[in-house]
């Protein structure tokens, strides 16, 4: 784990990671879209042909994305969880094999940034019990490293650093799974929730994951 920094989770770092995702996005989100334009219709077509060509041009492009898609989630341990996250983004309706990592990645990103300032709330909590204060401060800690190395994930994506992508998401991986150590076995509402955010949040990192392997091998 790494050394703690003197940041909060709502600290630049957090406002800075949409904002290079969006910037690393942007040319890998509408790849899909420029491979599959259309060509100019052939002016020998009659007006019913003409007609038809708008629909069997969407039912193509919407079939290569579904294909895309369906490969991009091939490597991943939950596959049905996989195509409802990259699926529920409209990004993915136009993004390459690289794009649909980034969006994988930008839903970690949220989902962990949004549950370590919910652990910041629950450390305000002056009334928590100690062991479950404990194990919070823990989280905590590992909360903010895992939004470090998504960030790093990113930046090795962006440089088509696979492998690096894949070694942060791993250490990421395990940091929830430290927090997930300290909350177990306690019943309080707080660490029963947290129990559900560190299960959701290390199945949006193996997705991540997952199709960067994909991407390693395409």
């Amino acid at each position: 784990m790494k050394e703690r920094k003197n940041m909060s989770p709502t600290s630049g770092l957090f406002f800075l990671l949409p904002l290079t995702l969006c910037l690393s996005l942007h040319p890998h989100l509408n790849s899909a879209a420029t491979n599959n334009a259309a060509a100019p219709a052939p002016t020998t077509l009659n007006n019913a042909a003409a007609a038809a060509a708008p629909t069997t041009l969407n039912n193509s492009t919407k079939n290569a994305t579904s294909s895309l898609i369906e490969k991009a989630c091939s490597g991943s341990r939950n596959k049905a969880f996989c195509l409802s996250v990259l699926k529920s983004d409209p990004g993915s309706k136009t993004a390459d094999l690289k794009g649909l990592a980034f969006i994988a990645l930008q839903a970690a990103s949220k989902n962990a940034t949004k549950t370590s300032v919910k652990i910041q709330l629950w450390l305000n909590d002056t009334e928590a019990e100690p062991a479950l204060d404990d194990a919070l401060r823990a989280c905590d800690q590992a909360y903010i490293d895992v939004v470090d190395q998504i960030g790093d994930s990113v930046n090795a994506l962006v440089s088509g650093a696979n492998g690096d992508v894949q070694t942060w998401m791993k250490v990421a991986v395990a940091d929830i799974d430290t927090c997930d150590g300290g909350v177990k076995g306690l019943t309080v509402t707080h660490a029963v929730e947290l129990t559900k955010k560190n299960r959701t949040l290390r199945q949006l990192c193996n997705t991540a994951l997952g199709i960067v392997r994909v991407l390693a091998h395409s």
